[in-house]
């Protein structure tokens, strides 16, 4: 029975008490201590944390307080779980939740379940105990004025942003960024929300080009998903993946943008630079230079169309569960099939994602794998089995890239395609044992991706010193930055590029220059030091 106002309650309540204050300012002390490096000071988000805290226990009654408090309690120590576990900021991807699938979503937290579940009943246990030691409140006007007063006095001296960041306000900012519809809130408080249109209508990469050719031209972007360069063949990865198309020039030295989808693809088909500040720009894509200049363009996707927010003039998005090929390529070659002279097409595949089972057809993979023993995340005794699955889901996307190309070469005129995934993947593979991608930090092994340049006869034999460029570009240190100007290069297409950092590869080999990656928005760190780190 709760206790009653004329008694004290048990001095193990009162520790009990203590100890759920603790476990709900916990997130704010370690894991959410700042929402990104460039935002709020931590110590100021801290104290205002604190503060929110102190709030609602002084101005709700106790069993209200502890009923309305317990989902915080418990999804802040899930965020606490997700950052120790697997480096993971948990607010961040909550932040992106209309870009993830049902599937993925799943496979995520499947490893957790039984983990979640036991802290779910435990916390439900302590809040139940802290209930029944309740007793009844007094002097309510004289506590809600102080708060208050403070409250005023603290908001007056602190900008705003930092009582949105404050821990648990985050957790409010990040479920309802998906559904906020202002671009001036989500650029001032929500900079990661995914659920609403970014790009301004007006937005021009003010294409020109000198003439177009007669001939029919495609150009060909494929954005593939957690492939890793050292695991293609001709980046000396496993020897039973299979060989991409003859003719293709591969680079294996690439930087990725950041090592999570939801900001890397944004960050590849615009013309911000990582550390940009805002998760989608209002700009347009690369691919209204290409319809500025007479191309019909295409975005096809496996994942909803607020990861990136294209503007494509024909777009349309396909069942994630599906493989590649079944996904995308009816329509691909349906796009194939209009009839028009100048087309660029960009295809999001889902290439070698997590769960690789998934990914790969197992009649025709070259490695046999029993996906049915791999367990829910990878260990040192079953790394190798988790690689080799990892390395069938890349041969299939290699065999996807291949037949994309196989449709390509039948084509009439010039064509042109570049193959590069958004990110690549941990597999245990220093120290630090992580596993997985769109971490708290980026590492050198889920930033190292590939690139694969094709062009067909027609193509190269009308531009043969970009393709001796080229060939020269791909031993170079690259970075995802090139990829855009490259392909506006190989259509011969000028438009107004403020990055200095970027390189068309047709036209210079790149040196001497410190690639950049994401480590959140509006921060970066460097390849070197990634590096320095793996170590």
């Amino acid at each position: 029975m709760p206790a009653t106002a004329g008694t004290r309650p048990p001095s193990w309540t009162s520790l009990l008490s203590i100890l759920w204050l603790v476990i709900l300012i916990a997130p704010a002390a370690t894991t959410l201590s700042s929402w990104n490096d460039w935002d709020v000071e931590p110590h100021l988000l801290f104290g205002a944390s604190c503060w929110l805290m102190l709030g609602m226990r002084l101005l709700l009654p106790d069993r209200v307080f502890y009923v309305l408090s317990y989902p915080i309690a418990l999804l802040g120590l899930v965020c606490i779980g997700a950052d120790q576990l697997r480096q993971v900021d948990l607010l961040e991807l909550m932040a992106q939740w209309p870009a993830y699938t049902a599937t993925e979503v799943t496979s995520a937290m499947r490893p957790y379940a039984v983990l979640i579940a036991v802290l779910a009943a435990t916390l439900a246990i302590l809040a139940l105990q802290c209930i029944r030691a309740s007793r009844p409140s007094s002097a309510y006007r004289w506590r809600l004025a102080v708060w208050l007063a403070g409250t005023a006095a603290m908001v007056s001296a602190t900008p705003a942003s930092v009582w949105v960041r404050a821990w648990p306000a985050d957790l409010a900012a990040a479920l309802a960024s998906g559904s906020i519809h202002s671009r001036a809130l989500r650029a001032r408080l929500f900079p990661m929300a995914a659920g609403f249109e970014p790009r301004a209508p007006g937005a021009s990469w003010n294409a020109s080009r000198r003439a177009a050719p007669a001939a029919r031209e495609t150009f060909v972007l494929i954005i593939g998903e957690s492939v890793r360069a050292d695991f293609l063949r001709e980046c000396g990865g496993p020897r039973k993946v299979r060989p991409l198309a003859p003719g293709s020039l591969v680079a294996c030295d690439v930087t990725a943008g950041s090592d999570a989808t939801h900001t890397s693809v944004p960050l590849l088909v615009s013309r911000e630079m990582p550390g940009h500040d805002v998760r989608i720009s209002s700009d347009a894509t690369f691919l209204a230079a290409f319809a500025q200049v007479g191309f019909r363009t295409h975005w096809y996707g496996m994942q909803d169309r607020f990861l990136a927010w294209p503007d494509a003039q024909q777009q349309a998005y396909t069942d994630a569960g599906l493989l590649n090929a079944p996904a995308l390529l009816p329509l691909f070659t349906a796009a194939l099939a209009e009839p028009t002279e100048r087309q660029a097409i960009v295809l999001h595949a889902y290439d070698a994602h997590a769960p690789y089972c998934n990914r790969f057809d197992a009649a025709r993979a070259p490695y046999a794998v029993a996906c049915d023993r791999l367990g829910a995340l990878p260990t040192n005794s079953t790394i190798k089995a988790w690689r080799a699955a990892y390395a069938d889901a890349v041969d299939a996307s290699v065999d996807f890239i291949d037949q994309v190309i196989d449709r390509l070469s039948e084509l009439p005129g010039e064509v042109f395609l570049v193959y590069t995934p958004d990110h690549a993947e941990n597999l245990l593979d220093d120290k630090r044992q992580l596993y997985g991608h769109a971490l708290r930090h980026p590492t050198r092994w889920d930033i190292q991706v590939p690139a694969v340049f094709w062009a067909n006869d027609a193509w190269r034999s009308s531009h043969s010193a970009g393709w001796a460029a080229l060939r020269a570009s791909v031993d170079a240190p690259l970075m995802h930055a090139d990829v855009v100007p490259t392909l506006l290069g190989a259509a011969s297409v000028a438009y107004q590029e403020p990055r200095r950092e970027a390189a068309n590869l047709l036209a210079n080999v790149p040196s001497n220059r410190v690639r950049k990656v994401q480590r959140s928005l509006g921060s970066t760190t460097t390849w070197a030091a990634l590096m320095d780190e793996a170590r």
